[in-house]
C-alpha cells in the first residue's frame, strides 16, 4: 500500500462514488458502465503491449487510445456476456457475504456455484437481476472503499486476492449489515425509478 499512499484517498473516494452511483442507478447506466470498464481493460492492455515491445511515447499513446476504444466498443457489444458476468457477480458476492463467518473455502465455493446460477438467471430475467446485481456490487464496492477512511484497510489488496474476502468480512462485523442495508435501499430506489419495468409497447391502431 505504501506505493499508493498518496493516491489511496482519491482512489477510495472514486470507488465510493462509483459504488453509490451503481447501487442507485445501476440498471440505467449499465451499458455505459460496460463501455467504461471495457475501456479501462483496453487501456491496460494497450499499455502492457506498448511496454512489452518497448514502443516510443507516440506509439504508446496511440496504443492506449486504440486499446481504450476497442475495449469500450467490444464491452458495449458483448451485452449478453456482460449480463451473465453481472449475474455471476451478484451470486458470488452474496454467497461470500452470507457464509463469510463460516469456513472460508466453503464460502468461496458457494459463491462460485451461486454465481453460475445467478449468471444464467440474469440472462433470462435481465432487468431484475441487473438491478439486484448492480445494487449489491455497488454497495459492496462503496463499503469496501469506505473502509480505507474508517479503518485504513488496504481494500485494493482484497480485490487482487479475492480468496481473502471472507476473512475481511468476518474480521469487520459492521461490513455485512452495511452492505446489505445499502444494497436493499439501492434496489428499492432503482425499482421505484422504473428500472424494473418492461418498456411499454405501442398499441396497434385499429384498421
Amino acid at each position: 500500500m505504501s506505493d499508493l499512499a498518496e493516491l489511496y484517498p482519491w482512489i477510495s473516494a472514486g470507488a465510493i462514488a462509483w459504488g453509490v452511483l451503481d447501487c442507485f442507478f445501476g440498471y440505467r447506466i449499465f451499458k455505459i458502465t460496460l463501455a467504461v470498464v471495457g475501456g479501462l481493460i483496453g487501456l491496460a492492455a494497450g499499455q502492457a503491449i506498448a511496454t512489452r515491445f518497448g514502443f516510443g511515447p507516440g506509439v504508446e499513446v496511440a496504443a492506449l487510445v486504440i486499446g481504450t476504444l476497442l475495449g469500450g466498443g467490444l464491452a458495449f457489444m458483448l451485452y449478453i456476456a456482460a449480463v451473465f458476468v453481472a449475474g455471476f457477480g451478484f451470486g458470488a458476492t452474496l454467497g461470500i457475504l452470507l457464509l463469510a463467518n463460516y469456513h472460508h473455502m466453503v464460502a468461496l465455493l458457494t459463491g462460485v456455484v451461486l454465481g453460475v446460477i445467478g449468471g444464467f438467471l440474469a440472462v433470462q430475467v435481465q432487468r431484475v437481476l441487473i438491478i439486484l446485481s448492480t445494487s449489491l456490487l455497488g454497495s459492496f464496492r462503496a463499503v469496501l472503499a469506505l473502509s480505507y477512511f474508517t479503518s485504513q484497510i488496504d481494500w485494493l489488496f482484497y480485490f487482487k486476492q479475492p480468496d481473502q474476502m471472507p476473512a475481511l468480512i468476518e474480521g469487520n462485523s459492521w461490513m455485512l449489515p452495511s452492505i446489505l442495508a445499502l444494497a436493499a435501499v439501492g434496489a428499492i430506489a432503482q425499482l421505484e425509478l422504473g428500472g424494473g419495468k418492461e418498456p411499454k409497447k405501442a398499441k396497434a391502431k385499429d384498421e
